[in-house]
């Protein structure tokens, strides 16, 4: 009898013991990212350059080596981010409306966001931003200008155009299927380069200095301190494009 209780008292005891290493277990970390040359390069679904990309890659070699970077259409990514805690998400713009959202890490790149036509286009330059709301604009879903512009008053399917990735954007600008996109000079350079144009075939019509021009690093709320304190402990040891 005093054997029996003495296996029933350590057996209870080791199931305690299982099921408290199992409450601390570390939860699943997940890194998302989109394809947006030449910042992140994406090849059969996964990362393989870019010059944010390359510095990201590694990051994660030192401070998550055995998480997989996931590259996805920035809607799924972003959605992802926003819902889902202990998520790392790049690059992504920060914008006052944002600031909540998430947790900031650091910067990992600068852009200037200006909306381009053709440069044979009849559309000169805009004297004002309200003039924007009668041209059809390529934006992408959960885009920080997708986003400015839909809480100044642009509607899809109105005046807003949705489209998967930024690539998609230039090559349906081209094809004349919408009028205008935002882009960015390093954008433009990199479709270029196997899109067979230049720079000179498009021209700037409006530049927008009230939308932030940094890109991101960040993390999800309810992300796990230590992976947060690791991150920003390590950030700044890479070379990322930041002017």
């Amino acid at each position: 009898m005093f054997s029996f209780l003495k296996f029933a008292i350590c057996a209870l005891f080791l199931l305690m013991a299982v099921e408290s290493n199992a409450e601390v277990t570390t939860p699943e970390v997940r890194i998302v990212t989109e394809h947006l040359p030449p910042y992140q390069i994406n090849m059969d679904n996964k990362l393989i350059g870019g010059t944010v990309g390359i510095e990201m890659q590694k990051l994660v070699s030192k401070v998550l080596p055995n998480t997989n970077i996931e590259v996805m259409p920035w809607a799924r990514t972003y959605q992802i981010a926003l819902e889902r805690p202990n998520t790392v998400i790049f690059s992504l713009v920060r914008t006052p409306e944002r600031e909540d959202k998430f947790i900031w890490i650091g910067k990992v790149a600068d852009v200037t966001t200006e909306l381009i036509v053709l440069k044979d286009s009849k559309i000169e330059r805009l004297q004002s931003f309200d003039e924007m709301k009668s041209l059809t604009i390529g934006v992408k879903r959960q885009d920080a200008v997708a986003s400015f512009l839909s809480d100044r008053g642009f509607e899809y399917d109105k005046n807003l155009f949705a489209i998967a990735y930024t690539m998609s954007t230039m090559r349906m600008l081209e094809r004349g299927r919408i009028e205008t996109v935002p882009a960015n000079q390093q954008v433009i350079d990199f479709y270029c380069q196997t899109a067979g144009c230049s720079r000179s075939d498009f021209k700037t019509i409006y530049t927008f200095k009230d939308l932030s021009e940094e890109f991101y690093l960040a993390v999800s709320l309810g992300t796990d301190e230590k992976l947060i304190e690791q991150l920003r402990s390590e950030f700044g040891k890479f070379d990322f494009p930041v002017n």
